[in-house]
């Protein structure tokens, strides 16, 4: 997505210097468009700010924290994302690393890079845990039904009733158990995922549990599935240093090559395959 112009950028800030103190749309209209310290941007472009404002989620609450300049690369960054930022915590890991475009607009709103950049890592923290929370439950959702339609097994998804189990799906049968931890993604060029340290103190004494991975299209259907070695997951986890420490959450980039394609695990109660590990789309038959 392109970035909205400079002109574009200094009448919404000028907006959202207005409004809270000027009493509403109209009053501050006449002011922006009237007053002779404000002519050097046309009333076209200010109508076409407050459409922008109004379309990024930020033309109400005028009274929010934060200066104008902040709230409003908060709004591309969480609202109006360009593509990079999916990926900020890989491709941007300092302000020198800001792309040019990003440095423009914030400049244009009198913000240095490394306020460009502070803002960068809160917004993509909220963008961030927004859509793990929202690709996670879709791919709980899609797994049990995959998994009820592969199964004559009981399927149950514990992660509804509590976050406590440190797994999200229980599959029994007769003689037959499995706790299938889900991690899920959209993205093709990179699974990350994100482990609590009670998910891996349960995997460590729980021999029917597994991690799942789930990789769903755009649309939020299954692509594929697969289960992450146990030996590579228990070399990547984070140490304690000490006594007077412990790690609580770790962040784990999962390869490839540490996903075993599908579930061997759920074989024995499987009546039709499950779409394997891949990076082309399958779906469930």
């Amino acid at each position: 997505m392109r970035l909205p112009p400079e002109p574009l950028l200094r009448a919404a800030q000028r907006w959202l210097d207005l409004l809270p103190s000027s009493g509403g749309i109209p009053r501050a209209r006449a002011l922006l468009t009237g007053h002779p310290a404000y002519d050097d941007l046309t009333p076209t472009q200010y109508a076409n700010a407050l459409a922008w404002l109004s379309s990024v989620g930020i033309l109400e609450g005028t009274s929010t924290h934060g200066s104008p300049a902040v709230r409003i690369i908060g709004a591309i960054f969480e609202n109006a994302a360009p593509a990079w930022v999916r990926d900020a915590d890989l491709l941007v890991r300092g302000p020198d690393e800001l792309p040019s475009d990003i440095v423009s607009a914030g400049s244009a709103l009198g913000l240095t890079a490394d306020e460009i950049f502070a803002q960068l890592t809160s917004s993509w923290g909220k963008v961030d845990t927004a859509a793990r929370e929202r690709v996670g439950a879709a791919g709980e959702e899609a797994l049990v039904r995959g998994l009820r339609s592969c199964t004559h097994a009981k399927v149950e998804r514990v992660s509804e009733w509590s976050d406590g189990f440190g797994y999200d799906i229980a599959v029994s049968a007769p003689a037959f158990a499995a706790h299938l931890e889900v991690k899920t993604t959209t993205r093709r060029n990179r699974f990350t995922a994100f482990l609590s340290r009670h998910e891996y103190e349960v995997s460590r004494r729980d021999t029917v549990w597994a991690l799942v991975v789930v990789r769903l299209s755009d649309d939020l259907r299954v692509d594929s599935v697969g289960t992450v070695d146990r030996q590579w997951l228990s070399s990547q986890v984070p140490a304690d240093r000490g006594v007077s420490a412990q790690w609580a959450s770790c962040k784990l980039e999962i390869p490839d090559d540490a996903v075993e394609s599908g579930t061997p695990m759920l074989a024995p109660v499987l009546h039709s395959p499950m779409p394997i590990w891949s990076t082309q789309p399958r779906l469930f038959p």
